[in-house]
């Protein structure tokens, strides 16, 4: 699962960074897709890291907890994008 999320959050941040889709329907397919993946490792990790902390302290590990946040993050970061790109319908508040 360690892998998984790793590779998730590698794909995540580098279609945040170097994909720049034209249609906003890919752009939307991968943020739904990404926040669930983030959802469900972000959730997962969190939970076997709080088991494993308590039954089994030298298994206890937190890279998936963090790539789940890190995968969360980056859509964070897509979002940011779009509305200062004005994707949005509405323009920024600027200087006029």
């Amino acid at each position: 699962m360690k892998t998984i999320a790793l590779l998730t959050v590698i794909a995540a941040w580098g279609s945040v960074l170097f994909l720049r889709p034209e249609g906003t329907g890919l752009r939307v397919l991968l943020m739904v897709v990404f926040l669930l993946l983030g959802t469900l490792f972000t959730l997962a990790g969190g939970f076997a890291y709080w088991w494993d902390g308590g039954m089994r302290p030298d298994k206890a590990s937190p890279t998936v907890l963090i790539c789940g946040l890190l995968t969360l993050a980056s859509q964070a970061g897509s979002l940011l994008r779009a509305v200062f790109e004005g994707e949005g319908g509405t323009e920024w508040p600027g200087r006029r």
